[in-house]
């Protein structure tokens, strides 16, 4: 062939296949290089465990009488170092794994098992999840064959979680439905209608091949419209070269559309709710797919693109990091559109999430890994200090209002962004599907929105760092006889006995409001001491201490974004009420004086209202409904705690249960 002839169209797609593959082995490897070490058997043994099906391992189902349970990885092959990772988990079983014939699958259910996500990228953390696509043939099996398909997987997530404390998350996608872009129903893990193509994109955009086979997607050139693509798929023949078998088909991704935008605006801000790092950055994505929509591409189309220029750069693909891509693609954005405050916040949030801290000097002799070498090069560009990166790297030694600055200002950037793209889109019709919306509206109303004597959240952006083993109470009385109760972090009673107004944390008008706010924030569970700062009324830390027992039983934090479907569809209604009697006042009287009634509905919210006449006014939510609410009823320890109760009970004629 002279130097001139241009290549054939089948010579292209044979040298971007290599490109491709060299890309998946370099991610492969990146993902194992950051991987823990008691995680790293479990990326060999995983799709092991999918591929055989063996009463000796986890996963095992029974075929029924009607169907054989559907398993095997197509092009799945035993490995040496698979072999290494199984006698590792399962020693007793070396025998099993010497003769493999002997369990090895005749049939191939699983045409590909393909990773997505963080993992292999610089937000890959010790603890990243790991989501896979198991990826089938929908035509060939029935409902009941991919029913047992999906009982094995899920047997083995849970092994995985209880024997190695690692969230596993197969994900069943059947080839033809995804070609569509057709994701089943927002709920749990799964976005729905509220974007089906962004989660195509995403996927495209962060996908590592374990066993199986590539989606064709990635051998056609970044600007491809759909009948080129198809145009292209039809070209391939069974045998030849490349071969139509090595590929699935789950469809092109030409643009992202409008009309999916607001939905995945929303369906990221009900995601913020459990991990807002994340969500910022997807959501300041989604902002950027919407200034660049008319004439930008995805940013999956842009990987590829590098990755096909791959031989044009010796050594260079592995650079490309999917992450990197989207961040910087964000910045430069954020630079030319946004705020400083903007941009800062992008680049502490992606600091923290990656979690690599840069501060901590490498071990004598230890080279930087490929995440250390793209984060010290960000913390250089953006001009950090040593001094910022310690500050950064250590938050446990924050103050509580330090964390809840970064907190309020990440969910400011989210519901801002979301504002934004609300705007932009009012005149735009949205595929959302009308339940799918009702489900994340409610859920954000729930978590965001004010309402009268609702017990409002707490919008962290930590998890467990805001959790106290110790709290401190202290009351304020005011002039005009109101109270101002206040919780601060720790102990600081013992310490100097002076507070210390940084790890100030609430205050409220009430003692209950304050402790059903701390507990509904999680920031004390029932294990907590709380430690009551100079008795100046009737409440002592006893008191507190008993109260914070109860609604941690009975009342206990709320995780909106698992709040179930079904109730966010249905109407609002009470699930469980407290009568909490004579709390603030003196424990001498054998009489009702006093009436705080705290409930929680089946949407997540709680109220704390005050007075007698309020369990009246709530009487036909409380008793003329199926299935009636719990009901209990809370007196402070006194002489005269069983006088009170049985005064209460004779005016109510509902029916509560004590609490001691």
């Amino acid at each position: 062939m002279s130097a001139h002839q241009p290549l054939s169209i089948h010579q292209n797609l044979t040298i971007r296949l290599l490109r491709v593959l060299r890309y998946n082995k370099a991610r492969t490897e990146r993902a194992l290089t950051l991987m823990p070490a008691k995680h790293k058997p479990l990326f060999h043994v995983l799709p092991f465990l999918v591929h055989v099906n063996h009463e000796s391992l986890p996963g095992f189902v029974e075929s029924t009488g009607e169907e054989d349970v559907p398993f095997g990885i197509n092009n799945y092959s035993f490995r040496p170092d698979v072999e290494q990772a199984l006698n590792h988990c399962f020693p007793e079983q070396q025998a099993l794994f010497e003769d493999i014939k002997t369990i090895w699958p005749r049939q191939r259910a699983v045409d590909a098992l393909v990773l997505m996500g963080s993992v292999g990228t610089i937000a890959q953390t010790d603890d990243s999840d790991f989501d896979y696509w198991v990826c089938v043939d929908g035509n060939r099996f029935s409902e009941a064959a991919l029913a047992l398909l999906q009982q094995k997987l899920t047997a083995i997530e849970m092994w995985a979680e209880e024997h190695h404390g690692i969230e596993i998350h197969f994900f069943l996608s059947e080839i033809d439905k995804v070609k569509q872009n057709d994701f089943g129903v927002a709920e749990g893990e799964s976005a729905g209608s509220a974007q089906a193509l962004f989660l195509k994109a995403e996927f495209y955009n962060t996908n590592i091949v374990v066993a199986g086979k590539a989606p064709f997607w990635w051998l056609t050139p970044e600007k491809t419209n759909n009948r080129q693509y198809t145009a292209l798929h039809n070209s391939l023949e069974k045998g030849g070269s490349p071969d139509v078998d090595w590929f699935m088909d789950l469809g092109n991704l030409e643009r992202l559309d409008a009309s999916e935008l607001f939905g995945a605006a929303i369906w990221q801000l009900g995601k913020a709710m459990d991990s807002p790092f994340k969500s910022l950055l997807k959501m300041a994505k989604l902002e950027v797919y919407l200034a660049n929509i008319e004439h930008g591409q995805p940013l999956c189309n842009v990987l590829k693109k590098q990755v096909h220029r791959g031989a044009e750069a010796p050594g260079h693909v592995s650079d490309i990091d999917p992450y990197a891509l989207m961040f910087d693609e964000l910045i430069a954005h954020y630079k030319t559109n946004g705020q400083p405050e903007d941009v800062l916040i992008l680049q502490q949030c992606l600091y923290l999430k990656c979690a690599c801290k840069l501060s901590e000097p490498l071990d004598e002799g230890q080279e930087a890994n490929f995440k250390r070498k793209i984060l010290a090069s960000y913390a250089k560009r953006w001009g950090w200090s040593r001094k910022t990166l310690y500050h950064l790297d250590n938050q446990q030694e924050w103050s509580f209002k330090q964390r809840v600055q970064l907190s309020t200002r990440i969910h400011r950037f989210l519901i801002k962004c979301y504002r934004r793209i609300s705007k932009e889109l009012s005149n735009q019709q949205q595929s959302l599907d009308q339940k799918d919306m009702t489900v994340l509206g409610r859920r954000l109303s729930t978590f965001y929105g004010k309402k009268t004597d609702k017990i409002e959240f707490l919008r962290s952006a930590f998890d467990v760092s805001l959790y106290c083993e110790k709290v401190t109470v202290a009351l304020k009385q005011l002039k005009n006889g109101g109270e101002v109760w206040s919780v601060y972090a720790g102990d600081l009673l013992s310490k100097s006995g002076i507070i210390d107004e940084s790890q100030k944390m609430a205050q409220a008008s009430s003692a209950i409001g304050l402790m059903m706010w701390c507990v509904s924030s999680k920031v004390i569970d029932a294990k907590s001491t709380v430690y009551l700062d100079y008795n100046y009324g009737e409440i002592s830390e006893l008191d507190l201490n008993d109260l914070v027992r109860h609604l941690c039983k009975y009342l206990p934090a709320v995780k909106v974004s698992t709040l179930p479907r079904s109730d966010l569809l249905a109407p609002e209604r009470i699930k469980t009420c407290l009568a909490i009697v004579n709390f603030p006042t003196l424990r001498q009287k054998a009489v009702v004086e006093d009436v705080a009634v705290l409930y929680t509905t089946t949407w997540g919210e709680t109220f704390l209202k005050h007075g007698e006449e309020v369990l009246d006014n709530l009487w036909y939510e409380l008793r003329e409904v199926t299935p009636q609410p719990a009901c209990h009823v809370m007196v402070p320890r006194g002489n005269q705690q069983a006088r009170i109760i049985g005064q209460f009970m004779e005016s109510s004629d509902i029916s509560f249960n004590v609490l001691y």
